[in-house]
């Protein structure tokens, strides 16, 4: 299952003039390497893949490069990683999604391998040089695509509706939650700055700006919320720029007197239940003033204790 964490990960599969390790992966469903092929690496770590490198005349006096690779391989990639397979400098040739933990299988000849999914319905090759930050790709085996996005790869396959769809059908992503208290009583172009034009829903994810200081490329994510809370008895919410307002969904917050249930017997002097008092002190309220002077239920949030409730109220 892809998740907001996963890693983007650039493989190369098999011999520079050959096909016949990625055809092989491609039909079976694997990534896979070489290197010490005649052993199951399962509980190695980097230090023990290095030693035995080490040990074999083959990989030279500092294999650090290869020892990397495996260890990418063994230790470091995960269920839900996405995979690119290298095709040329700015291009890849295959787009694939990890289902499976490290397996050692001596029927290869390329033995240290995981299951991959390839999305095998998109025109190949990709070229990626923009989402990679215009950088190319090298010929390092195997390294994390650091500058890419999970929502750079959804970009980049929407070409096709059916690949995109099985894509983001696989994408578990964790929301995240901003919450600015009484926005409106803050200077809204200083709060978002760049980020009131890129949390637009069709801007997400596509559009990208410069942070003004480190002059850092960024863009906002679809898996990102943000929350304003306001109180509509304050009159500065008149005053909110209109360009903040076609932006947000407004969602009115009515006094919520059930709050008060989480706490068995909420009763005051053996006979008045705090949860009907609030309600009724509500009406009393909306009689004598306006709705926006009820009592709320964010007063007795965060309450831990019927002690505690009492001392609130």
């Amino acid at each position: 299952m892809i998740h907001s964490e996963s890693t983007i990960w650039k493989v190369s599969l098999g011999e520079r003039k050959s096909d016949e390790i990625y055809d092989e992966c491609i039909k079976v469903g694997d990534i896979a390497i070489g290197w010490l092929d005649d052993q199951d690496l399962s509980e190695l770590t980097y230090d023990d893949i290095l030693g035995k490198l080490k040990e074999e005349s083959d990989y030279g006096n500092n294999p650090t490069q290869n020892a990397n690779t495996i260890n990418a391989l063994v230790n470091e990639m995960t269920i839900g990683d996405i995979v690119m397979v290298y095709d040329g400098p700015q291009t890849v040739r295959m787009i694939g999604v990890i289902k499976s933990d490290y397996r050692y299988d001596n029927k290869y000849s390329f033995r240290h391998r995981r299951s991959v999914e390839w999305f095998k319905d998109l025109n190949y090759p990709i070229n990626i040089h923009k989402y990679n930050g215009n950088k190319n790709l090298t010929l390092k085996t195997i390294y994390k695509l650091v500058r890419m996005s999970i929502s750079d790869v959804i970009e980049i396959v929407s070409q096709n509706s059916t690949v995109k769809q099985s894509l983001e059908d696989k994408h578990e992503i964790k929301p995240y939650y901003m919450i600015i208290d009484e926005i409106n009583r803050g200077n809204i172009s200083k709060i978002f700055g760049e980020l009131i034009t890129l949390i637009e829903q069709d801007k997400r994810g596509k559009v990208k700006s410069f942070l003004p200081y480190s002059k850092k490329e960024f863009t906002v994510p679809s898996n990102l919320f943000i929350i304003g809370t306001m109180n509509t008895a304050d009159r500065s919410i008149a005053a909110i720029d209109t360009a903040l307002r076609r932006r947000f969904t407004f969602v009115e917050m009515e006094p919520d007197s059930s709050i008060l249930a989480q706490f068995d017997n909420p009763i005051i002097n053996d006979h008045i239940d705090l949860t009907k008092l609030m309600d009724a002190l509500n009406e009393k309220i909306l009689e004598k003033f306006d709705r926006d002077h009820r009592i709320g239920h964010a007063y007795f949030m965060g309450i831990e204790s019927l002690n505690n409730l009492y001392q609130t109220w």
